[in-house]
């Protein structure tokens, strides 16, 4: 069983989320993305901001107004990405990189993906690996750095 299909852990030491896709829409020369969020932990979670920084599937910092993950519940998160590929072009190592808050505390949650275009060109991102990150844990002489981040 792979770490996102585990069920919730109610002892948790750091946020779990799976990342799915949901749907895709052309929008201009751009794709209109959304993906659904699982919170897979038993406390409610708060997600801040979403960037896509890849070069090739690339949407800026979009900061989040209040958007809230009850336990063992879903959301889903719009972007528009700026991808262009042909058919079964495959891009690697794309990511979406969230900065979460998780029991009064920040974490960055990575998701990496594998991108692969369709036909009309439409990019379908497949979630590979999640991953968190403590904010502010490489820089542990100053622990009012990470509740600043």
């Amino acid at each position: 069983m792979s770490d996102a299909e585990r069920p919730a852990d109610p002892e948790a030491e750091e946020p779990r989320i799976r990342v799915t896709q949901v749907s895709c829409a052309r929008c201009g020369e751009d794709w209109r993305m959304a993906w659904r969020i699982d919170n897979l932990t038993t406390s409610e979670m708060r997600l801040l901001d979403v960037r896509f920084p890849h070069g090739r599937f690339r949407s800026g910092l979009r900061e989040l107004a209040d958007v809230r993950v009850a336990p063992s519940a879903s959301t889903d998160l719009e972007a528009v990405v700026a991808c262009r590929g042909s058919d079964g072009e495959v891009v690697e190592n794309t990511f979406l990189i969230s900065t979460v808050e998780w029991r009064k505390v920040l974490w960055r949650i990575l998701a990496r993906m594998t991108v692969r275009f369709a036909p009309d060109g439409s990019p379908d991102a497949a979630t590979e690996l999640v991953t968190v990150q403590r904010v502010g844990f490489s820089d542990p002489g100053d622990p009012e750095k990470a509740s600043r981040a």
